[in-house]
């Protein structure tokens, strides 16, 4: 099986996740790459890869998805930032008026935090005080770290990861913003096994926070 997966889930999933496929499915081989959804989404309709791991929606012609997952998000901020010592959830509001790190472009995740923070894309106006960009979410962490602004984080990628102890992750107030994560896969796909291999072998990765979707 040729898997691809995007920047914000693999280094956080794949490596609970092969082990399991690995026992799961024995005799078959994985081939691995993570990229840009809409690099992944070429890669899929060509055939490139078998199947990809991705943020849904995704709505492309002869393409099947099915939900795995729903993934709550967190905000991280340096260590002594006022909210702290908070005990009510962070709301977007607030966000909008701190320095926030985002991914750069080309990262669906980057446009899920701006969607949280209700900036308007054609750019007419934006309540942000400020974007400072980072290439990787952990780029953007050791950034919040250093006290360069806050952050949005997916709950995986903070899960036994904290960085270190320059770093607080707090939740936000309800209603808490979320992805569904989810496989999407050619309907020519011979195989609907290893699909459903695969789909099973990461709910059983027990990922922390996560709705799972049976």
């Amino acid at each position: 099986m040729r898997l691809g997966a995007i920047y914000t889930i693999g280094p956080y999933l794949l490596p609970k996740l092969i082990p399991l496929l690995r026992r799961a499915a024995p005799a078959m081989q994985l081939h691995i790459q993570e990229n840009f959804t809409h690099v992944l989404a070429e890669l899929l309709k060509n055939g490139e890869v078998d199947v990809i791991l991705i943020a849904l929606p995704f709505e492309e012609p002869g393409i099947e998805t099915r939900a795995v997952y729903d993934e709550p998000f967190f905000v991280a901020v340096p260590k002594g930032h006022p909210w702290e010592a908070r005990k009510r959830g962070i709301s977007s509001e607030e966000l909008t008026r701190e320095s926030l790190l985002l991914l750069g472009e080309g990262h669906c995740f980057r446009d899920q935090v701006l969607d949280i923070c209700h900036v308007v894309r054609a750019k007419e106006r934006s309540p942000l005080a400020r974007t400072v960009e980072g290439g990787s979410l952990e780029t953007i962490r050791q950034m919040v770290a250093g006290g360069v602004g806050v952050t949005v984080l997916p709950s995986t990628s903070i899960s036994g990861n904290t960085s270190s102890d320059l770093i607080r992750v707090l939740p936000f107030a309800r209603p808490v913003p979320t992805r569904r994560v989810g496989l999407a896969w050619r309907r020519s796909f011979p195989r609907p096994e290893a699909i459903e291999a695969l789909r099973k072998s990461i709910l059983a990765c027990n990922l922390p926070h996560v709705g799972k979707l049976d």
